[in-house]
């Protein structure tokens, strides 16, 4: 982590002791699988840029519900818009393993910014709910 602070200095002691107990839950032993630990990181660095972008949040329930309603929407209509572009005359074939794969991606990565969109304002949310019991 270089000379970056894990936690920034607003974290409060709540906050800590809770992360503590979810620390405490994963077994010693249990090792997170990489693919989870990308998406978890991937989120944490799309809060980032929100936080930089709006600041910090602290909406109502029903105004959060909104935003993530929004986002959810954005990502079904990133599913919805790669399977009407998949309907193109030219379909890959299992002799085309290069083509398929890039087109692959392409039909994914609008669905996985919105998808990383709709993580990390769930997680944005959670973070309003517990300043709030936090009583800030």
């Amino acid at each position: 982590m270089g000379d970056k602070k894990f936690f920034d200095k607003n974290f409060n002691s709540r906050a800590a002791q809770i992360a503590g107990e979810e620390i405490s839950k994963i077994d010693s032993c249990d090792v997170i699988p990489p693919v989870q630990m990308l998406q978890i990181l991937r989120v944490l660095n799309e809060r980032r840029r929100q936080d930089e972008k709006w600041g910090e949040q602290n909406h109502n329930d029903y105004y959060w519900l909104g935003i993530l309603g929004e986002e959810f929407g954005e990502a079904a209509k990133a599913l919805i818009e790669n399977a009407l572009d998949s309907r193109e005359p030219y379909q890959p074939t299992v002799a085309d393993p290069f083509v398929h794969e890039v087109l692959q991606r392409r039909e994914t990565a609008d669905l996985e910014k919105e998808l990383l969109h709709v993580a990390a304002v769930a997680v944005a949310w959670l973070e309003a709910i517990e300043r709030r019991k936090a009583g800030r």
